[in-house]
């Protein structure tokens, strides 16, 4: 296997989330502790304060770590192995055996599928997989962590947001609800790494069939739990999500008015389009109001189902920045890219109320809530098409 890159763009746990993870394991005297990308052993280091006595152990691709942890915790038994490769964990558990907890703070990126991927994947009759071109690293670092974990083990790793949400990842979430016991799903703070924004969470589970019909879901910021169905876990497993969707889930849904909802055209393929008919997320910087020097559709009829128009509403799809802002089209024809949703309501006094929504701070919450990815984080029109709308008799409550 090629080793790629990316897998030194290392992000270390900082000592705050390295101690709450390691709290939040509920194992009295676990023997043998091991971490499969210690990084500089940050997490390590919490339990051997946890745990005096346990046996730790230790492995990342990166020497420089490996010795670095070695003058740390000296009694710590380092192993320096590409974690990825079917025969680097045939070999640990060679040498250590399974063991009662496995710690983890996993790279986020792609692998290109490649034979170990697939001998892995197969292990656990994920050959679902097997078409796929790449697949994502943390899901590999799972399968290798229930290997070395004994029955009854428990994991606890720090993955990034969109394993909790992104719907290319759904079948592996059945999979782990539906064969392992879930404990607890806890939010992080957004840009707890530096030189990253990603937003994670830590996955806390145990290697046994779960008896329970419901998911805990806990925030380090609000320091409270909830429990969602496993069905709805399916779908998204985020603390932020469904303490706004519980909170509103018996107002009428965005998808549920007379209204059309779409995304526009990539912009590379409006090469032949002036830069005044687009209407992209760059036109958020001049303001929300916008303004189309075209006063009939005829010169982009070919794009017709992408053309916004007056008295469309237009909310950004991606950008970190962006996300939460809310445009409405004055006048004129535009050809949207990509980039941005337009949302076409018919009746003028159901567009008020939508628009209210946007703009309130609870719509930007939801936006915020709903929104996915490590990098630039973007929203789906099948979650901005379940926002629940303030009519008019709710716009005098609290939000």
């Amino acid at each position: 296997m090629t080793i790629n890159i990316q897998r030194y763009k290392q992000f270390f746990t900082p000592k705050k989330y390295s101690q709450i993870l390691v709290e939040k394991i509920l194992y009295a005297k676990p023997e043998k502790i091991v971490d499969l990308t210690m990084g500089e052993g940050s997490l390590l280091l919490e339990a051997s304060r946890m745990w005096k006595g346990s046996n730790l152990f230790g492995n990342d691709i990166d020497s420089k770590c490996c010795k670095k942890v070695q003058d740390i915790i000296p009694e710590i038994h380092c192993y320096n192995k590409d974690i990825f490769l079917d025969t680097s964990i045939k070999s640990l558990i060679k040498k250590i055996g399974t063991v009662d907890i496995c710690l983890g703070n996993p790279p986020f990126y792609l692998i290109k599928q490649n034979k170990d991927s697939l001998k892995i994947l197969k292990l656990f009759s994920l050959e679902g997989y097997y078409k796929a071109s790449y697949i994502s690293a943390e899901v590999l670092f799972i399968l290798q962590a229930l290997r070395i974990l004994k029955n009854g083990g428990l994991l606890s790793v720090i993955l990034p947001d969109g394993f909790f949400v992104n719907n290319a990842l759904k079948k592996f979430r059945i999979f782990l609800i539906t064969e392992y016991t879930i404990l607890d799903i806890i939010e992080l703070p957004s840009e707890i790494f530096e030189h990253t924004k990603a937003k994670t969470h830590i996955l806390v589970l145990k290697k046994s069939k779960s008896i329970s019909k419901t998911i805990k879901l806990s925030s380090i910021v609000k320091e409270d739990s909830i429990f969602i169905k496993k069905d709805d876990a399916y779908n998204r497993m985020d603390y932020s999500f469904y303490e706004s969707y519980s909170n509103y889930s018996n107002y009428k849904k965005l998808e549920k008015y007379d209204v059309e909802i779409f995304r526009g055209k990539p912009k590379f393929m409006l090469k032949d389009i002036k830069e005044t008919w687009i209407l992209h997320t760059t036109n958020f910087r001049f303001g929300n109001d916008f303004k189309s020097p075209l006063k009939t559709n005829r010169l982009i009829k070919k794009y017709i189902d992408r053309i916004a128009f007056k008295n469309d509403i237009i909310i950004p799809r991606v950008g970190t920045s962006i996300l939460g802002k809310v445009g409405v089209v004055q006048s004129g024809y535009f050809i949207a890219t990509d980039c941005v949703f337009i949302i076409r309501v018919k009746n003028e006094n159901d567009r008020k109320d939508i628009l209210y929504t946007l703009n309130s701070q609870f719509g930007k919450d939801w936006i915020k809530s709903i929104s996915k990815g490590v990098g630039a984080r973007h929203i789906t029109l099948t979650d901005i098409a379940k926002m629940p709308i303030i009519e008019k008799e709710h716009k005098n409550n609290e939000f």
